[in-house]
């Protein structure tokens, strides 16, 4: 079966043990939080290791890919169609009438190696960005029980499914630029965008005004969340 490197975040480390170990009782499992530590675990035995990423920030380098015997694996918390930072985000604000997770090959650019399955769904018009994410990542939990005995198994790569990527990929600029309202915003744009990137303190939108910025206080204090999970501030 070989050994699963798994890459995350802290507060994933549960949640996710716990999928795993139900659905691939007999995967080895341990855990990277940086590049460091994965290259530390990479050391030991790199052909009976696989590389999985769920909701982590870190960008695995080419130099580590190529020491692999069969692909990393990434589940994206977005479609193929949303690529990049916060899928969920964009979708909301340009009205997409459909989500998903994606499973996919890692490459050296993010959210550009071959897809190996697509789980879609329709997006609640009642929901905003917490709603959203906490669906997406029943959703992700979801596609890697069903996909675990699969990733277990590190010496066989997964098929494709034929699905491609699309549409812009998102940085963190490009969020960056979202939460600036623009001088002659209107209330119908605030509300987009509010319902976009979410209410708490640590997002909160801004706008300029006569040479100075202002940061939008709605006066509602949501949680900030990645994946559905409370994060701390940025």
């Amino acid at each position: 079966m070989g050994r699963l490197i798994l890459m995350t975040q802290r507060e994933f480390e549960e949640p996710l043990s716990d999928v795993l170990r139900r659905a691939a009782p007999r995967a080895a499992l341990s855990f990277a939080w940086s590049l460091d530590d994965l290259e530390a675990e990479l050391a030991h035995d790199p052909v009976a290791s696989r590389v999985l990423s769920v909701g982590s920030s870190v960008i695995v380098p080419r130099r580590v890919l190529a020491k692999l015997s069969s692909p990393a694996y990434n589940l994206h918390p977005g479609p193929p169609n949303y690529p990049g930072l916060f899928p969920s985000v964009f979708a909301l604000y340009e009205g997409a009438r459909e989500f998903g997770v994606t499973l996919h090959e890692m490459a050296a650019t993010v959210d550009s190696g071959a897809i190996c399955s697509v789980e879609r769904f329709a997006i609640d018009p009642r929901w905003d960005r917490l709603s959203l994410d906490t669906h997406t990542l029943v959703v992700l939990m979801h596609v890697l029980e069903r996909t675990a005995p699969l990733l277990a198994d590190v010496y066989a790569p997964l098929r494709y499914s034929g699905d491609v990527w699309s549409g812009k990929r998102r940085t963190r600029k490009h969020f960056d630029a979202l939460c600036r309202l623009p001088e002659n915003f209107t209330a119908v744009e605030l509300a987009q965008r509010l319902r976009a990137v979410g209410e708490g303190p640590d997002h909160c939108l801004t706008t300029t005004r006569d040479g100075q910025t202002f940061r939008l206080d709605t006066g509602r204090r949501g949680v900030v969340v990645r994946a559905g999970q409370p994060v701390a501030a940025e």
